[in-house]
């Protein structure tokens, strides 16, 4: 039997009174890649921030690692081992890559295994220690999308969150990207990814969702979806 270490079960949620999804049931695998794709403003990253407690939930619910968190914020729910990376302003500019690293364990008072943790993260991003005293500010995207990637892991998640890691990144940079979310991945920690790339995303992933106008509308292992050819034909185009 699968280990799921979130799921959502009827989950609506939105903004204020605006109901944006709607009966969303998902489960993520422990120690997996799960994919979440779909045309734009279908709900992702809506979904995404609920899961992380940044939403309005109107009815549903959502388990992590065993308990019901739908009622916590958003700090609480970090406390407990949830990790997320936002699309855009997800670093501080002014500050150094090592200050910015540091504020990312800012909840932990675990001196020393902050140290060992970072000398860890690093090794995952070894551009980043290159970078430690240069400020984040003066980073390029890429290289502040691992930055980003390398803060929430300094919080020690069970789970990261990851809304377009990939956004407006060129091609070889993109490629570079989802190697370090495999290596993050393979360092204990469970990836959700909201992706705009939906065929690099599903051939990367191991279980992909779609989602149309806040539903769940197809979900399988990213490989089977890719092969669909009525997911291809209404996501993709033809062939």
């Amino acid at each position: 039997m699968a280990d799921y270490i979130i799921e959502s079960k009827e989950l609506t949620a939105g903004y204020g009174k605006a109901v944006i999804i709607q009966d969303v049931n998902f489960q993520a695998e422990r120690g997996k890649v799960t994919a979440i794709v779909g045309p734009n403003g279908s709900g992702k990253s809506t979904f995404l921030k609920t899961l992380f407690g940044l939403t309005r939930v109107f009815n549903g619910s959502v388990v992590f690692d065993g308990e019901d968190i739908t009622k916590l914020p958003p700090e609480v729910r970090a406390r407990k081992g949830l990790g997320f990376v936002f699309q855009v302003n997800n670093v501080f500019p002014n500050l150094t890559v090592r200050e910015n690293l540091e504020m990312g364990a800012y909840a932990r008072t675990d001196k020393e295994q902050i140290r060992k943790d970072m000398g860890e993260i690093l090794d995952i991003f070894p551009i980043l220690r290159e970078r430690q005293k240069q400020k984040a500010g003066s980073l390029s995207g890429g290289e502040r999308q691992m930055l980003a990637m390398a803060m929430a892991l300094m919080g020690r998640p069970k789970l990261l969150l990851l809304d377009e890691p990939a956004a407006a990144l060129a091609p070889k940079v993109v490629t570079q990207i989802f190697m370090k979310i495999r290596d993050i991945v393979n360092s204990g920690v469970t990836v959700i990814l909201v992706e705009q790339h939906a065929k690099r995303a599903l051939s990367f992933c191991d279980m992909g969702y779609v989602f149309s106008s806040g539903r769940i509308v197809m979900k399988g292992p990213g490989k089977d979806l890719l092969a669909d050819e009525k997911f291809v034909e209404a996501f993709l185009g033809k062939r």
